[in-house]
């Protein structure tokens, strides 16, 4: 045979080398890369690639793993690179990028396996068989297609359970709140009935009684036709005494008005609480335990709270009645007082 027909023969021995499968990056003088080494699982893939650099190898690995969070899968990915030195079979890796521990592989044109951790604290990654790289980019694709997919569904899931838990969460909310609201109408009923005028009203009565008694006195010196000085001392000094229970009256003014005030306040209170114990209670009374229980007692909180209200209102009414009543009869007795003072001093 001749030296063209031989060297033809070595050409085309290498394209059939070239085409059997996998690129070889490193045919000749020790071991033969395969372009890529590959391992999978269901939700784990890890590929890596070998590559001679002048007097060093090169590994570059992808970790492409799934991670659950709030049961919803997540495709996360890792990113290793190597460097090292070929011995026989034998690899001594070092980082080439990030810090961290040097890592054993072996390799071949059918295998690499790491004899370490890829990263401290994690195990040992499987061994990684040869394959292609649009082989391992159709795989990536289709689990990253798949996981994304579950994602959605997962999510979905996720977001109707916590849609449920808050509903769920609102719902013993309302209930606990109609409880309290029909325990606040319960108290500030008790507190408004509690609240009386029965001092001021009989204050009034007193006070205009003794002025009118007072101005007796006073009538008995001052419609004389004359007034001595010992008995105009007298008329002054009981004038004097019907000034005080003026003021007294006029001071009682304030007592009354405090206690309007905190009554109309209370009854403020007690409107809101009625529309929103009874707008809650609507909502969630099909469905409430205890539910006819929890009924009659909003319905007694109710009443008691309306009625309270409308008694209070009817205190009020009249001890606004019995105040202007009695600041007028005060007035009028103490003005008469003083007019006959005025007199009898002039006599």
């Amino acid at each position: 045979m001749g030296k063209k027909g031989k060297i033809a023969i070595i050409v085309i021995a290498l394209v059939v080398l070239a085409g059997a499968g996998f690129g070889l990056s490193k045919l000749f003088g020790g071991v033969s890369f395969a372009e890529g080494y590959l391992y999978e699982e269901e939700n784990r893939m890890i590929y890596a690639k070998v590559t001679a650099e002048q007097d060093k190898e090169k590994v570059e690995v992808i970790d492409t793993y799934v991670e659950t969070e709030d049961s919803v899968p997540i495709l996360k990915t890792a990113s290793y690179v190597y460097t090292g030195k070929l011995e026989g079979d034998k690899l001594v890796l070092v980082p080439a990028q990030q810090p961290g521990a040097p890592v054993n592989a072996t390799v071949s044109r059918d295998e690499l396996a790491f004899q370490g951790p890829l990263q401290a604290g994690k195990q040992v990654p499987p061994a990684l068989s040869a394959n292609s790289s649009a082989y391992y980019q159709k795989q990536l694709e289709a689990m990253t297609t798949r996981i994304n997919e579950l994602a959605e569904v997962k999510k979905k899931e996720v977001a109707e359970k916590r849609a449920k838990e808050e509903a769920r969460v609102q719902f013993a909310k309302k209930v606990e709140k109609t409880d309290r609201l029909v325990l606040d109408l319960e108290e500030n009923a008790k507190y408004l009935t509690d609240v009386q005028f029965a001092d001021e009203a009989s204050m009034f009565t007193e006070h205009a009684s003794e002025l009118a008694a007072l101005l007796d006195e006073v009538k008995l010196y001052g419609e004389q036709p004359s007034v001595q000085e010992t008995e105009y001392a007298v008329m002054k000094e009981t004038v004097g005494a019907m000034k005080v229970l003026v003021d007294g009256i006029q001071s009682m003014e304030k007592s009354v008005k405090d206690k309007k005030q905190r009554m109309t306040d209370i009854m403020k209170v007690m409107e809101t609480d009625l529309a929103d114990s009874q707008a809650t209670w609507e909502e969630i009374k099909a469905d409430a335990p205890k539910s006819e229980e929890r009924q009659k007692a909003l319905d007694a909180a109710v009443k008691t709270a309306k009625e309270s209200m409308e008694q209070a209102k009817q205190r009020m009414a009249a001890i606004d009645k019995q105040q202007t009543a009695a600041v007028q009869t005060a007035a009028k007795l103490y003005g008469e007082a003083n007019a006959l003072l005025t007199k009898a001093k002039g006599n």
